[in-house]
C-alpha cells in the first residue's frame, strides 16, 4: 500500500489539480489546463468558499448528497477542455491521449487520497456504474447468497437483482434498524453477523444511508466478515462490498481503515468532482476474480491492441 499523501482538506483545497486531470490531460501536457496555485483564503474563510460556487442566493442548498454544484476551479477546467475539443478535437486528443500520463495522473490522485495503489482503482462514470461493474463481474453461481439491507439505494438493489437473474444467486435483504435516530452500531454489526450463512458470498452495504443519514460501522462489519472467512476456502470467502459515495470526501479515512474488499463511489457529490466521474477500488487479490464487462482503454490492454 502506498503512503497516503492527501488528506480530505488538502484534496478539496487542491481541487483545481484534480479537475484538470479528470478532464483528460495532465497539467504538464501541451494544451493542458493551467495549474496556478490557489490564493490564500481571506479572513472570512466560509465566505470565500461560498464565493467559489455559482449557487443561487435565493435558496439554502442542502443538495450535495444528490449532485454538487461545480466550484470555480472545476468549472474552469471543464470549460478549458470543452473549448479545446470544440476547436480541434483530433489534435487535442492526440496531445492528451497519453495513457501513462493523463489517466495515471487521475488514478494517482485518487489512490493517494484513498491510501491505495493506483493500479487497484478503476475509473467509472458514477457509483451506479461502479456497482454494476462490480456485481456483474463477480463469479457468482446458482445458490450463492448475497446479503444486503433494506436501507440500501435502488442502484444496489437493482444491480443485485440483475446479477441474481443472470446467475441464479439469491439476494436476501435484512433490516438493520427500525428508526435511524436510534440505530446502534453494535446491533447493526450483530444483525449482519447473524445473517451470514455457509452460502453467503457477498455482503453488499452502503457506508452512509441516503434515506436516513445513518453511517454504518464498516470496519466492525469487516471484522465480522473476516471471522466468518477464517474457516472458509478461498472460493467460499465472503466479500464485503461497499457503496461509499456519501462517505467519500466527508470522512477522512483510507481503505485500510475501512477494511472492505471493494469500494464504489461517485465523485460528483461530496467531493465536488466533475459530473460523470466515479471510482471502483478493490483489494488486489480480489480483482482477478472479477470478469470484465466493459472494454478498458487504459494502459496495457489498449497499448497491446495498438501494437497488434
Amino acid at each position: 500500500m502506498t503512503e497516503r499523501a492527501l488528506h480530505r482538506r488538502e484534496l478539496l483545497a487542491g481541487v483545481a489539480l484534480a479537475a484538470g486531470a479528470l478532464g483528460g490531460c495532465s497539467g504538464a501536457a501541451e494544451g493542458g489546463a493551467p495549474s496556478a496555485a490557489l490564493p490564500a483564503p481571506p479572513p472570512d474563510e466560509w465566505g470565500s468558499i461560498r464565493a467559489e460556487f455559482n449557487l443561487s442566493r435565493e435558496w439554502i442548498h442542502f443538495g450535495s448528497f444528490l449532485i454538487a454544484s461545480h466550484p470555480r476551479a472545476v468549472r474552469e477546467a471543464i470549460e478549458h477542455h470543452r473549448r479545446q475539443l470544440d476547436e480541434n478535437p483530433v489534435e487535442y486528443l492526440a496531445k492528451n491521449e497519453k495513457f501513462n500520463t493523463a489517466l495515471a495522473g487521475v488514478i494517482g490522485i485518487a489512490g493517494s487520497y484513498m491510501g491505495v495503489e493506483a493500479g487497484d482503482i478503476a475509473l467509472t462514470d458514477s457509483t451506479t456504474m461502479s456497482l454494476a461493474t462490480l456485481y456483474q463481474g463477480l463469479p457468482l453461481r446458482a445458490g450463492d447468497e448475497i446479503v444486503t439491507t433494506t436501507h440500501d439505494h435502488f442502484a444496489t438493489h437493482e444491480a443485485l437483482r440483475l446479477v441474481a437473474q443472470r446467475t441464479g444467486a439469491v439476494v436476501r435483504k435484512i433490516p438493520l434498524y427500525e428508526r435511524g435516530a436510534v440505530a446502534s452500531s453494535g446491533a447493526m454489526v450483530d444483525t449482519i453477523a447473524r445473517a451470514l450463512t455457509p452460502a453467503t458470498r457477498v455482503v453488499a452495504v452502503t457506508w452512509v444511508h441516503s434515506c436516513t443519514g445513518v453511517k454504518l460501522p464498516i470496519r466492525a462489519i469487516a471484522e465480522v466478515v473476516a471471522e466468518a472467512n477464517a474457516a472458509r476456502a478461498e472460493a467460499d470467502r465472503v466479500l464485503l462490498c461497499v457503496d461509499g459515495v456519501h462517505g467519500l470526501g466527508v470522512e477522512d479515512v483510507t481503505m485500510a481503515d475501512l477494511g472492505c474488499d471493494f469500494f464504489a463511489a461517485g465523485c460528483h457529490k461530496w467531493i465536488f468532482g466533475p459530473r460523470g466521474t466515479g471510482v471502483l477500488w478493490g483489494k488486489p487479490e480480489h480483482w482477478a476474480r472479477l470478469r470484465p464487462t466493459i472494454p478498458s482503454f487504459g494502459f496495457e490492454a489498449y497499448a497491446a491492441w495498438m501494437r497488434d
